[in-house]
């Protein structure tokens, strides 16, 4: 069981990890003995292979080779190793015929070599090597091993970055290393641009992990009734309809052929009722007193949305506005008292229209948010 673990645990780092025995007693929560026992049992059941470098005639490092699947003792006996100590061996005489370093066929994930740089021991190193401003040259070494990550580096400006790197404080620098891979991450979900490293260091990018208003902050729920959840509400009404409700009644189906105005109200029942199911499960959710999450540029723009009294003229004129629209009107359970609504413009003094235009000018700034974030 323990060597399906670190089996698991090795071939989930990229390729290009290095995974020394500190980390597998770490994250295994073992001792060196049992770290050992378990690397011996992948090596006899074929998912690793022992491979040493050599270099100048001498035995280098010693690695182990990672398989997906395990090798059989055909693909064992066709390709001859050395059988060579997993420890390095540094002090060995030098063999007449040095033999060349093969290319690894699969990942090299386990090392001795505790200096290696992609290693889960040395971003924890890191982190704690840059917990002084006297020593600059651990700050330097903090920083190139930061910045080699950064997926803008091939075309950013790495002077900039560094200035901006030896400005934040030793715990700014320490919590930037531990979250910096999770706002990558993050911005890949979102699907938004990565800033260059020397504005993510000024800004303090990584702090809007924690800000619900940032797009790379996870999602909370908001309650029902909030303006966070009219807004959500309301941009999804601005979704597409959805085109699979169910057929019309033979009724319904000569009404609409008819024509007039009859047609037209059956047309936006139909699309008020099934059009979003999305806002349907909302407003469920809703009279159970249950929230539902809200994309942060929504919920940014929700903080400009007014309020309105469920009675008051402006309120119906909104509900108007829904009706003529065929959307869903605000399912209205006792004790709520007060909606939110895009702000209106104060300029006209004819609630339907401005009610209108308030509508028009919240799609525009949910699209442009959307188009920033894609």
């Amino acid at each position: 069981m323990e060597a399906r673990w670190l089996l698991g645990y090795l071939l989930s780092k990229p390729d290009n990890w290095t995974v020394v025995i500190g980390d597998i007693i770490k994250k295994g929560g073992c001792g060196r003995d049992k770290a050992r026992k378990m690397i011996a049992e992948l090596v006899e059941y074929g998912y690793a292979e022992r491979e040493q470098s050599r270099a100048d005639g001498k035995f280098g490092a010693s690695n182990l080779v990672i398989f997906d699947e395990p090798r059989s003792a055909e693909e064992d006996q066709s390709e001859p190793s050395e059988g060579v100590a997993f420890l390095p061996q540094t002090e060995m005489p030098a063999p007449a015929k040095p033999a060349p370093v093969l290319p690894s066929p699969a990942k090299s994930a386990l090392s001795n070599n505790l200096d290696s740089e992609n290693t889960d021991y040395q971003q924890e190193r890191d982190a704690r090597d840059d917990g002084s401003e006297e020593k600059p040259e651990a700050i330097e070494r903090a920083f190139r091993r930061w910045y080699a990550k950064w997926p803008t580096r091939d075309k950013d400006s790495e002077y900039a970055a560094r200035k901006a790197w030896q400005k934040l404080s030793p715990e700014q620098r320490t919590a930037c290393i531990t979250k910096s891979p999770t706002y990558i991450e993050r911005a890949e979900k979102a699907k938004i641009s990565v800033p260059w490293a020397g504005a993510f260091l000024t800004g303090r990018d990584w702090e809007k992990l924690e800000d619900p208003k940032s797009d790379v902050a996870l999602p909370i729920v908001h309650g029902p009734y909030t303006r966070a959840w009219h807004a959500g509400r309301c941009a999804e009404l601005l979704r597409p309809l959805f085109t699979a409700m169910p057929s019309l009644t033979p009724f319904q189906r000569r009404m609409v052929a008819a024509g007039g105005e009859e047609a037209e109200a059956i047309l936006r029942e139909r699309r008020s009722k099934y059009g979003w199911p999305k806002v349907n499960t909302m407003d469920e959710r809703a009279t159970d007193h249950k929230g539902v999450s809200v994309a942060p540029n929504v919920f940014r723009i929700s903080e400009k949305f007014e309020t309105t009294h469920r009675n008051g003229e402006l309120a119906q004129a909104w509900e108007r506005f829904f009706a003529r629209s065929g959307l869903p009107w605000l399912p209205i359970p006792a004790g709520v008292e007060w909606f939110f609504f895009p702000p209106v413009p104060s300029d006209i003094t004819d609630l339907d229209a401005a009610v209108c235009e308030a509508w028009s000018a919240f799609e525009r700034q949910v699209n442009e948010g959307n188009s920033n974030d894609a």
